[in-house]
């Protein structure tokens, strides 16, 4: 339905320099967004190291170190390729690798550029893999640290078993570097609100820290401590005894963060700028479908009602309902939006939204707009 001039924080004047759909990063909001979050890591002492799944790009990667992050988190090795050549020369690989050929260019990308690369594991198959893969690339600079599962159930050791032990010792044995530890509370963005989201990151520092003391005690004298996600680092204090924080949607931000309560508009960072194309009696169509918002409702059961909200510059709202390839189905109340209006939708997240694109358009205060690419698109493998 349609809302009226509900917060400031959504307006954003629409420009129409270029031809719709297209993605627009607010430069402002995201230099603002990415100041916040080193502040918040320089306050604690501990290393900011950004998830770049969210952007996926070299230029958004190149702001970041330069207010002082250190190293960058990748999910797939193509995507690291992309970030060596574009410059990057200290890379986590926040994925589980059980096939040593995953790493052959990867590795050799990176002993090419003279780039540190750390991998994870949680069972004794990723090790060996990864052993045999190190192998073949001796000079390649590479260490391994171990996942934890801290709630989420996706990949890691059980931290109240044995296994981590187990497989440091595999590391150490198999002439790898033990890297720490690592976890992601993914699960915080079900927790439902900000003091609950809290809650999980406490409950996730405290089964690291006992973990690692654990590690400490069997001979493992270095054994730093990685944590990541967006909503615990937005929701919470850096957990006294993390060395590393690893978020990423921070940088864009998205309605789910709005909805956690992490966030308020003016946060928003990335929108999506569509035309209408066509008005019925039951929707306003636009010209951005499935293809270009993607069809996720939320990360790890957030699951919102719709696709995004569309704002135009008076600040009407109205709910992307519905979605095809090509077009989106917008639901008004008594008055729609005029045929060739220009709107700006506002996701639900946007790193699924990003990975539908090659570039952006990065929007300055005065109005004028310069496209980056997204090198990190379309990397699956």
């Amino acid at each position: 339905m349609m809302e009226q001039n509900i917060e400031a924080g959504w307006l954003r004047p629409l420009i129409a320099d270029r031809l719709t759909p297209y993605l627009e990063i607010d430069a402002a909001r995201l230099q603002r967004n990415l100041q916040q979050m080193q502040q918040k890591a320089d306050a604690a002492g501990v290393t900011l190291r950004p998830h770049i799944k969210t952007h996926k790009s070299v230029w958004i990667a190149e702001q970041q170190r330069m207010l002082g992050a250190r190293g960058i988190t990748v999910s797939k090795p193509s995507e690291g390729i992309a970030f060596i050549l574009g410059g990057e020369r200290d890379l986590l690989l926040a994925y589980p690798v059980v096939h040593a050929e995953t790493l052959k260019e990867f590795l050799a990308v990176a002993a090419q550029h003279q780039a540190r690369i750390t991998c994870i594991a949680d069972c004794t198959h990723g090790v060996a893999a990864i052993a045999a893969a190190h192998q073949r690339q001796l000079d390649c600079q590479l260490a391994l640290a171990i996942k934890v599962d801290v709630g989420l159930h996706r990949i890691g050791v059980d931290p109240h078993g044995d296994a981590a032990v187990t497989l440091a010792q595999q590391i150490l044995g198999a002439g790898l570097t033990f890297a720490g530890l690592v976890s992601h509370a993914g699960h915080a963005y079900g927790a439902g609100n900000a003091a609950a989201i809290a809650d999980v990151a406490l409950q996730e520092i405290t089964l690291m820290r006992d973990l690692q003391q654990r590690l400490i005690a069997a001979g493992f004298a270095h054994c730093p401590i990685s944590v990541g996600s967006t909503p615990t680092a937005l929701a919470a204090p850096v957990a006294q005894g993390s060395d590393e924080i690893r978020p990423g949607n921070y940088a864009l931000l998205d309605l789910t963060a709005w909805r956690l309560g992490l966030c308020t508009p003016e946060a928003l960072a990335l929108s999506v700028v569509t035309r209408v194309v066509a008005v019925n009696p039951h929707f306003a169509i636009i010209d951005a479908g499935s293809k270009m918002l993607s069809s996720d409702k939320g990360p790890h059961g957030t699951n919102a009602s719709g696709f995004g909200i569309a704002v135009d510059e008076q600040g009407n709202h109205y709910e992307v309902l519905k979605l095809s390839e090509e077009h989106g189905f917008l639901q008004y109340a008594e008055q729609a939006p005029a045929v060739g209006a220009l709107l700006r939708i506002f996701p639900n997240h946007s790193c699924a939204v990003v990975a539908q694109s090659d570039r952006f358009v990065l929007r300055h205060a005065n109005g004028t707009g310069e496209e980056q690419a997204i090198q990190g698109r379309g990397k699956f493998i």
